[in-house]
């Protein structure tokens, strides 16, 4: 048992020992004597210092990339070397004389550091590809106490919204992995990984976020690597990722968004209010009552719609599983009914070929509560294995978008979205279904109560642009606990 235990803390030790940079030495020796001035070191190109007899260079390289090393004497004589660098390797180069000494000098690769004697302890230069890292070198404690599985476990039971979750950099250089979370209605930003051997521990603040007029573009002050502090960058949200871009517009980096994935979508917690998931509806009456799809509001204790910025409380009337339909009321003090809705109800089978578009709230964990247009056409009258009661559609579904409706361009109401379909047959993300609109009216004509359908056509002269803008009035956000 105690060799086991050895061998668990000699390995621990490795993991944790673990740098995020590549570290090269390139020595002068007090031999070599072949020039009388400094010798110049270029990396990539660049020149990052000049090395005296007895002097070393230590050079720490975070943009792992395919580098070159050149050394330049008084007498310009240039050698030079390119390699690939590898994280958490070290490279050793020593600046040595050919001979004859005519001939100049060579960049000698060693498999160790230069023997004690060769180079003056003290004349070391230390740099870095990212500036002086020294001054945050003696930090002990992070900026705050958040880890990655600490952020985990509070989305997973407090619920995650809009922008929050966990981003990691696109790059082939710098891997930066960073969260983004709320905090008293605030965002912040939060290094979790990607600079190990640097000043920057797991739970330092990178970015405070300030508001702007429009969601998911704020401005920063932006704490790079070496901790300096860049005042002026935008920082932006959209389509799962996250932009930083200086105010100069000069140099851009991308996160793409990893955690919540977007299968997440209709399970994972979307707020604060532990919401077990999400979907669309839309109202069929002036006065509260809405069509969904039944998995939305499946086992729901408590459900909530939104739409034109406020929220109120429904109930579940009734519910068609087989068809994956339900139909909800509003039941809350704060609401007053429409005044009417401008789409007609349509009950007859749409014509393969027509083109039809879908408005709902997919994936709002990454995109945001602002509703979504997607559009495209029937592309069969029957479902999965000719179900009769479905349309096959070529509309973008995501999950979210569930129990939204469905309108052909003269604003008819054809059907009700469902990603919750594919998920059930395990069907590609490409083949879409939709419930045909009849049956919502069978259900409906069961109900018991009476309602009155809408039954207005829009003007065939009305751009579509206009059509959207008026019948996203009729669509709500449901979330279920």
């Amino acid at each position: 048992m105690k060799k086991v235990y050895l061998l668990f803390l000699l390995i621990s030790s490795f993991a944790f020992s673990q740098n995020d940079f590549a570290t090269i030495y390139v020595y002068r020796p007090h031999a070599f004597t072949i020039a009388p001035d400094d010798v110049r070191v270029l990396i990539n190109d660049v020149q990052v210092c000049t090395l005296k007899n007895g002097y070393a260079l230590e050079y720490k390289v975070f943009n792992i990339q395919n580098t070159k090393i050149s050394i330049i004497d008084g007498l310009n004589n240039v050698n030079y070397i390119t390699f690939n660098l590898q994280k958490n390797q070290t490279y050793y180069y020593n600046i040595k004389a050919r001979l004859p000494r005519a001939l100049g000098f060579k960049l000698e690769n060693l498999e160790k550091p230069l023997k004690s004697g060769k180079i003056d302890n003290d004349k070391f230069i230390k740099l870095t590809d990212v500036g002086v890292l020294g001054e945050i070198a003696e930090r002990e404690k992070p900026d705050t106490d958040w880890t990655y599985d600490k952020l985990i476990a509070h989305w997973t039971k407090n619920g995650i919204s809009d922008i929050e979750g966990i981003y990691e950099r696109i790059s082939a250089q710098i891997e930066y992995k960073l969260a983004v979370l709320k905090e008293n209605n605030n965002y912040k930003v939060i290094y979790l990984s990607g600079a190990r051997g640097t000043g920057w521990r797991e739970g330092d603040i990178k970015a405070n976020l300030q508001k702007t007029a429009q969601f998911g573009i704020f401005k920063s002050g932006w704490f790079m690597l070496n901790k300096a502090y860049n005042k002026d960058v935008i920082i932006t949200f959209e389509n799962a990722s996250m932009k930083t871009i200086s105010e100069t517009g000069q140099g851009q980096d991308i996160y793409l968004k990893m955690y919540p994935t977007y299968d997440d979508s209709e399970t994972t917690n979307q707020n604060t209010q532990n919401w077990k998931s999400t979907g669309t509806g839309f109202f069929i009456d002036k006065n509260g009552y809405l069509a969904t799809n039944h998995h939305v509001i499946e086992n729901a204790n408590t459900i909530e719609v939104s739409f034109n910025n406020k929220s109120y409380n429904a109930k579940i009337v009734i519910v068609d599983e087989l068809n994956d339909l339900a139909i909800l009321k509003i039941e809350d003090s704060k609401f007053q009914p429409l005044n009417a809705i401008s789409y007609n109800f349509k009950t007859e089978t749409t014509d393969v070929g027509t083109s039809v578009f879908a408005l709902g709230f997919p994936l709002t964990q990454i995109m945001g509560e602002e509703i979504k247009f997607t559009d495209g056409k029937i592309s069969a009258k029957s479902g999965f294995k000719g179900d009769i009661s479905k349309y096959q559609i070529s509309v973008p579904i995501q999950s979210g978008n569930s129990g939204g409706p469905l309108f052909d361009t003269d604003g008819n109401l054809i059907g009700i979205t469902s990603s919750g379909i594919n998920k059930k047959l395990g069907i590609a993300e490409n083949v879409n279904y939709a419930i045909k609109s009849k049956y919502l009216n069978l259900l409906i004509e069961e109900m018991g109560e009476k309602i009155n359908l809408p039954n207005t056509t829009l003007s065939k002269e009305m751009l579509l642009t206009e059509k959207i803008k008026r019948l996203s009035n009729y669509v709500v956000y449901i979330k279920v606990k």
